[in-house]
């Protein structure tokens, strides 16, 4: 991150856009943040694309942390959501959320429980 800026976030979530953008164009590429994902329907397409990404990221001197990355899955958790090929779902961790949450006692209570709730 660019520590010192206000906007430090947005400039970040710019930046992994500007230096991927041709990759995202294609399709096979999505970013948010620090967090990319990489498909395809094929495993040497995957690959190829995989090898691209990792140099790109390198020429623009940004790393990866490898207890960080998962290479080669067919499912995903991703901002909430379980991505599998052909299928989209909520996180049922997150869901367990809902299912236990109190009964909420004052207006704000119940706007946080709505704006959670309508998020899922």
């Amino acid at each position: 991150m660019f520590f010192g800026l206000s906007n430090s976030p947005a400039t970040f979530q710019v930046f992994m856009n500007n230096i991927l953008s041709d990759f995202i164009d294609k399709g096979w590429c999505m970013v948010y943040m620090d967090n990319i994902l990489i498909f395809s329907r094929d495993p040497n397409g995957h690959h190829k694309w995989t090898k691209k990404l990792l140099e790109r990221i390198q020429k623009h001197d940004l790393y990866l942390k490898l207890e960080k990355c998962e290479f080669d899955v067919k499912e995903i958790v991703f901002l909430g959501m379980v991505i599998q090929p052909g299928y989209v779902a909520m996180d049922p961790i997150k869901l367990a959320g809902i299912a236990d949450w109190e009964a909420p006692r004052t207006v704000k209570g119940v706007q946080s429980f709505l704006g959670f709730r309508n998020f899922y």
